[in-house]
């Protein structure tokens, strides 16, 4: 299958394109690029075409799947033009700005028939679905979650710092909160509470939230991007607890390790080097290959709903 880069962000040249070429499905790779006017991008691209206008990539180019990766204002317009263009669709998070805007793209994916996903891939490293199996192993199921994602800031001109551009700690870091609670609990909350803890001049730069769910289970989570570096989750249950650090963005290369918590014992278990990107890309193009793509972009509307609620919660006066 030929896929299409919408944009050339950092994450793209980072892990995306490495996990596309990783992938032994994927045959060409074309980029869509601003930057393509620069001689060295189009000198040193050989995966597959370059070309400068969105539109007419999506128009010209023989991808099935296009990945939007631009700013968080632009998602919307690139997915609606790649699902009208007839392509499948992966973008990152957060999918669009608002449950709203997430549906009308939803509804017209379904009328086109293409899949719609957002990239929420650190749940397909295998650190999580072994969370998962050590507890079914210990005949319970977790019922508290505690995350901490948290850095120091990013560069004054990141368009994280600017409203306009769909910045904010809300926006950028809210897509792992919700992502969680549907993983862990299987279902979306009864009840959301946020509040921001800290502001740049325009923007959020830190937040808490709180979030319920049926069967008397709870997450909790610091989010931002102003304090030294933390990515933690911890997932308890009735007898036992699990403990994982680099949670969220694990590097491919990396050799992470759970410690799994029974009373007063504590193990240690070595998980595998993955890279969660080509596991999740993988899987989504498998999912079309088989027509199956409805749990993703219901993963990606319940996510949209969530964040809804805990942005009106947050920065409710």
């Amino acid at each position: 299958m030929d896929v299409i880069l919408i944009g050339q962000s950092n994450i793209v040249s980072r892990r995306v394109l490495p996990a596309l070429q990783s992938i032994p499905e994927v045959d060409g790779i074309d980029l869509a690029t601003r930057k393509a006017s620069d001689s060295a991008v189009g000198k040193s691209w050989t995966h597959g075409a370059v070309y400068e206008d969105y539109l007419d990539a999506l128009i010209r180019t023989h991808a099935k799947l296009a990945y939007v990766s631009v700013v968080n204002s632009e998602h919307e317009r690139w997915v609606e033009a790649a699902l009208r263009n007839g392509l499948h669709v992966i973008v990152d998070k957060p999918a669009v700005l608002g449950y709203d805007r997430a549906m009308r793209l939803v509804e017209l994916a379904a009328k086109v028939d293409r899949c719609l996903t957002e990239a929420t891939v650190f749940a397909y490293h295998p650190q999580i679905p072994m969370t998962k199996r050590i507890f079914a192993e210990a005949g319970c199921r977790p019922t508290r979650v505690a995350m901490v994602l948290s850095f120091p800031p990013f560069a004054a001109d990141n368009f994280r710092y600017r409203r306009e551009l769909g910045g904010g700690a809300l926006w950028d870091l809210a897509p792992y909160v919700a992502a969680c609670g549907r993983i862990f609990f299987e279902s979306e909350p009864s009840v959301v509470r946020g509040s921001v803890i800290s502001s740049s001049e325009s923007v959020e730069t830190a937040f808490s939230a709180i979030a319920t769910y049926d069967g008397e289970r709870g997450l909790i989570s610091l989010c931002g991007f102003d304090t030294a570096y933390s990515n933690n989750l911890r997932v308890l249950g009735p007898s036992i607890s699990v403990e994982l650090d680099r949670a969220f963005t694990t590097p491919s290369d990396y050799t992470n390790r759970l410690t799994v918590h029974r009373g007063q014992e504590s193990d240690r278990i070595e998980v595998p080097k993955a890279d969660s990107f080509a596991l999740f890309i993988k899987e989504v193009i498998d999912r079309i290959e088989r027509h199956d793509w409805k749990q993703l972009t219901s993963d990606l509307l319940a996510d949209a709903r969530t964040m809804d609620g805990l942005r009106t919660a947050a920065v409710a006066p």
